[in-house]
């Protein structure tokens, strides 16, 4: 009986530690796509402030925008449960 609990305990903690490392991996380049897409965002969004709109472009190119300000949101959330993943308890 004390086989198997120490057994458990141990898978329990190396699983533990391979999400923990996964997540830190995963977290580090969804974080860089996340300040590269905002940077992008940001500054297509200053040059559409500062050129006079056109019509026909300004529409093909709100589409655009919105798709990204959701791929953002998206990539935001998925952030945020690598988080919560990624807590340790003490």
């Amino acid at each position: 009986m004390k086989e198997e609990e120490s057994l458990l305990r141990n898978t329990i903690e190396e699983e533990r530690r391979e999400v923990l490392d996964a997540t830190r991996r995963v977290g580090l380049r969804l974080s860089g796509l996340m300040i590269t897409c905002g940077l992008l965002v940001f500054v297509f969004g200053i040059y559409l402030l500062a050129e006079p709109q056109n019509p026909v472009l300004s529409t093909r190119l709100s589409h655009i925008f919105i798709g990204a300000l959701g791929f953002i949101g998206i990539l935001n959330i998925l952030c945020g449960l690598l988080l919560l993943l990624g807590e340790e308890e003490e």
